[in-house]
């Protein structure tokens, strides 16, 4: 489905700055990860109704289409789902230095199969829209990273490897697209307008920005100027949870992110998320997982 272009066959090596694998795995799924603490470029030739799927993890990768015609930045926390019907595509990719992206490349036929009883929630598998491009730029959400940084993170080798990415593929399928499909219900008029819900996305917004140290609900409410009731009725509407449980979850999936990179002491972790007690982190965090932060880094 794809293939790597030029020199970049030989001259992207592990090393203890760099680490790249390009793997095609059952069902003609292929991914690429790639960590470097050093600028390069990728050059790569996709086939057409290929569904691509690109992640940036940490610094920033531009994309350069049609020799220069096109061109699209992502920055940390950002993803770009791009699909073309209707040929195939060459395109450079300049990765800045310290950035770790991931890839994923999947026929439309596999997408189908996956999704199949999904097809009117995700707009670009609606049979009228088969020979449509689609271009979307987002943010990675704090599930889809964990994921993400598990698979950029895993010490696996050999065909545990393989199955392992395979399986962690179908699951960064999935979170993604329960997240357009979510995305799709906000832009629905379940609200009285368009105003309403921009203003409990703000709300949400918010309460991520300020995770170690949250508004109350009434003064979250003045601030997006809503009221107490539609804030809270709106928000489990289109987040399928009640404000502050959307942000306990966001805070255990961002601790997980942080103990995977290995850079993180426990209580290190529970000070970076606004708990005093590192004990309260521990709790929320077993409840969360079934295990102890300290249990889950051995396991890892």
């Amino acid at each position: 489905m794809i293939e790597l272009k030029g020199i970049h066959t030989t001259t992207l090596k592990n090393t203890a700055g760099s680490k790249w694998t390009n793997a095609i795995l059952k069902d003609g799924i292929q991914i690429l990860e790639y960590t470097d603490d050093t600028p390069d470029i990728l050059s790569l030739k996709v086939d057409e109704k290929v569904v691509q799927y690109f992640f940036c993890l940490k610094g920033s990768i531009n994309f350069s289409f049609h020799e220069g015609a096109y061109q699209i930045a992502l920055q940390e926390g950002e993803s770009y789902f791009f699909y073309n019907p209707s040929q195939q595509l060459s395109s450079a990719i300049s990765l800045a230095q310290n950035t770790s992206v991931i890839f994923i490349f999947c026929s439309l036929e596999k997408i189908h199969e996956l999704f199949l009883e999904n097809t009117n929630a995700l707009e670009f598998l609606n049979s009228e829209n088969a020979n449509r491009k689609f271009y979307k730029k987002d943010q990675i959400g704090s599930q889809l990273e964990v994921v993400l940084n598990q698979i950029i993170n895993a010490d696996i080798q050999g065909h545990a490897a393989d199955v392992f990415r395979y399986a962690k593929v179908l699951e960064v399928l999935s979170l993604y697209f329960a997240q357009q499909a979510r995305e799709n219900k906000e832009s629905c008029p379940f609200l009285n307008d368009e105003e309403s819900v921009r203003k409990i996305r703000k709300a949400k917004d918010i309460l991520i920005e300020q995770m170690t140290n949250p508004p109350i609900i009434s003064a979250l409410a003045k601030q997006v100027e809503l009221n107490e009731f539609r804030l809270k009725e709106g928000f489990k509407s289109m987040y399928g949870s009640t404000l502050f449980q959307y942000l306990l979850e966001h805070k255990m999936n961002k601790g997980r992110s942080m103990l995977d990179s290995g850079n993180y002491k426990v209580q290190d972790v529970a000070y970076d998320l606004g708990y005093n007690n590192p004990s309260h982190f521990i709790s929320a965090f077993k409840s969360k997982f079934g295990v102890t932060p300290k249990k889950y880094l051995q396991n890892s």
